[in-house]
């Protein structure tokens, strides 16, 4: 009775009003103001046609430029240093990509997790996520070829649907979802790895292969289209995203995204490019702080510390060819000589890493 008398009231109300105190109404005159909802909406998608990201890359020549010069330069700074060392910035691209995500985990988090495959329950799913990426990184496998099964390791054991809003496509929808967007990246064959990557990146999201919100997947798979031939690994830094962050309002363009593209790539590389320099100096500082030392294993374990983010005694004793014992009292010597410092704070099951 309430709920009726309250209606009656309204409506008795507006057929007294003047069109004028109806402030919160679109004018009713107005057929273009009738037809937009009375809400905001999202920039729509860009245009995923090939010849639209042909055009974007001829306006973008300038900023692609020095991106694939900075990437080349990290790639030729790469072949002059051990081999192992890009496990480095494949674990900080990850950590950094996460981060975008909002998942805040360290670059040392996530090489423990890899070396010790412990993990507390609230970051097991984050730091499984984040080793899957570090390894796609390393393998230098194009997901463009082959099935994305392999590439993504997702079946339907492994995820199952038992989370709200996580539906991925699985199965023979994931099968054709994967052919559809390998076909239209390779349709760009006449572009840039940089455009094609970029490209795949947006197309990737549009599709649905991942949830709109992951944005590891399809960085991943980018990093992996566009690095090829210039550098072992596209690296990205902290704060770069390739997705609509960093675009102004209402701009969701070809052109637009793949400036973001670049510029990220860009200085990503720049950043990784400074950070191998930085590695490069430590290495020459502890091998003048341990020059008075004599025997091979001082060397060698400095060669271990940048290869590796995180130590133990036991791998060092097994990278270098030592025993544990001697292990454990060169790490006392690099960590008396401020050239490591220990990161889990424990007194047992430590790890070090290179003080930079």
């Amino acid at each position: 009775i309430l709920l009726e008398s309250c209606k009656n009231f309204l409506m008795k109300r507006q057929s007294n009003c003047d069109k004028e105190d109806l402030w919160f109404l679109p004018p009713l005159d107005d057929d273009e103001a009738q037809s937009k909802p009375p809400w905001p909406v999202a920039a729509r998608e860009a245009s995923l046609e090939p010849d639209v990201w042909r055009a974007a890359e001829k306006e973008c020549f300038r900023e692609l430029v020095a991106a694939v010069q900075a990437l080349v330069r990290f790639g030729e700074r790469l072949k002059r240093v051990p081999s192992g060392i890009q496990e480095r910035f494949a674990i900080d691209t990850v950590s950094a990509v996460l981060q975008s995500e909002g998942t805040w985990i360290g670059p040392e988090q996530i090489a423990l997790y890899r070396t010790l495959r412990t993990v507390s329950g609230d970051h097991a799913r984050d730091l499984a996520r984040a080793s899957w990426a570090v390894r796609r990184l390393l393998t230098d496998r194009d997901p463009t070829q082959g099935d994305l099964h392999a590439f993504l390791g997702r079946t339907e054991v492994e995820l199952p649907r038992q989370l709200p809003g996580d539906e991925r496509p699985l199965g023979d929808e994931l099968v054709a979802l994967g052919d559809r967007w390998a076909a239209a990246v390779e349709r760009l064959g006449d572009c840039h790895r940089l455009t094609r990557a970029a490209f795949g990146f947006a197309l990737w999201r549009a599709e649905g292969i991942s949830p709109y919100e992951d944005v590891l997947e399809p960085t991943i798979a980018a990093l992996a289209i566009g690095a090829r031939g210039m550098a072992p690994i596209l690296p990205v830094g902290q704060g770069h995203r390739f997705d609509r962050h960093g675009l102004k309002p209402g701009a969701a363009g070809a052109t637009e995204r793949l400036k973001v593209f670049f510029r990220a790539a860009e200085a990503g590389a720049l950043a990784a490019t400074l950070e191998l320099d930085r590695l490069i100096a430590w290495q020459e500082r502890a091998l003048d702080v341990l020059s008075d030392l004599s025997g091979r294993t001082p060397p060698l374990m400095v060669a271990a510390f940048l290869k590796a983010r995180v130590v133990s005694a036991e791998w060092l004793a097994a990278e270098v060819g030592c025993s544990p014992v001697s292990a454990r009292r060169n790490l006392k010597v690099f960590d008396d000589r401020g050239l490591v410092r220990e990161v889990t704070g424990q007194e047992r099951y430590r790890f070090w890493t290179a003080a930079l």
